[in-house]
């Protein structure tokens, strides 16, 4: 009988879990992952987490406990640390299983290992490592798979970086799309686990695009297209998803063929709010339009709905009537 592992649809399965399932599969372990955010997981979510945290984080509780019933042999919850070099993780990230187990009852046993690549990207080798001893496989059998699940991940970034949506990259398909004529280009940062969950976010992706616009966001740029205007800034950013977000927002700024910025941050948030200024400031410079949304469990979908319209209007008049119309008042 085959083990059977757990997975959240939050955090940081919007950025690794390619790497999660390859690794796992390889080892013909039994992958249970919960639902698509829902109602009922964004509200128990809510009840479950604190009241200081982020709604990201808050919806990932919700998560955690779809998972409990599932005859599961372990919950996987990474302690994510670093993924690059020189770089952190939210905090919360790093703290994740302890406060997890603290909060949420009757859990399955926890299967995690800290990855920490600040010093040494090898250090994802002893990551691996780790898990494979946890799960009682041998070092041979659990190097391999270690090796496919690197394979997968990059195969996953280079779809996205070839201009593929994140439900197709996910999946490792290749779908060619065209733009449409007369499509707007709209540039939207934010976090990846806050973009791709169409609940939380309240389709936002699905409504722009039925308001014509053809959208860009920080996963499908090449960070060494970034980091030409991130070497710039005076001192470099030490969060590594803030810096990703700045970095795509200072080249959207930057290309002519992009219409307009939206920026959606996580209330709460202490590095969004820094970043969000940041971008803010340098598309005042720039003449280029701006549109800041701050999501909580609050946030209202008829609101978004017109400030989103409104913004649209703005840009279209401005791109097809007057050029000369401020985007800042």
């Amino acid at each position: 009988m085959s083990i059977r592992v757990g997975i959240p649809r939050g955090l940081s399965y919007y950025n690794y879990f390619p790497l999660w399932e390859k690794f796992f599969h390889s080892l013909k372990v039994e992958l249970v992952l919960s639902p698509p955010t829902s109602s009922p997981i964004f509200n128990r979510g809510i009840v479950l987490a604190t009241d200081e945290t982020c709604l990201p984080v808050k919806v990932f509780f919700g998560h955690v406990e779809s998972l409990k019933g599932k005859q599961l042999d372990y919950l996987f919850l990474p302690r994510m640390v670093s993924m690059e070099k020189q770089t952190y993780l939210c905090p919360k990230l790093l703290g994740f299983p302890e406060v997890v187990t603290a909060l949420v009852p009757d859990l399955p046993p926890i299967l995690t290992a800290d990855f920490n690549l600040r010093h040494n990207p090898k250090e994802l080798d002893k990551s691996f490592m780790s898990l494979g001893k946890q799960l009682g496989f041998g070092s041979k059998e659990t190097k391999e798979a270690a090796r496919r699940a690197r394979l997968a991940q990059q195969r996953f970034v280079s779809l996205l970086y070839s201009g593929q949506e994140f439900e197709a990259a996910i999946k490792g398909l290749r779908v060619q799309k065209r733009p449409e004529e007369g499509q707007l280009t709209m540039g939207l940062l934010g976090h990846a686990y806050i973009l791709y969950d169409e609940f939380t976010n309240l389709g936002l992706r699905k409504k722009l695009n039925r308001l014509g616009v053809r959208l860009l966001t920080p996963e499908g740029q090449q960070p060494e297209k970034c980091q030409v205007y991130l070497d710039a800034m005076p001192k470099q950013m030490f969060w590594s998803h803030s810096k990703k977000i700045l970095g795509a927002g200072l080249s959207f700024i930057a290309d002519p063929q992009i219409d307009g910025i939206i920026n959606v941050s996580c209330f709460g948030c202490g590095p969004d709010s820094m970043v969000e200024d940041m971008i803010e400031r340098a598309c005042r410079r720039s003449g280029k339009p701006f549109l800041s949304l701050s999501m909580d469990e609050h946030t209202g979908e008829a609101g978004m709905i017109t400030r989103l319209e409104a913004f649209i209007d703005m840009l279209r008049r401005r791109v097809e009537i007057e050029s000369n119309l401020s985007a800042h008042g």
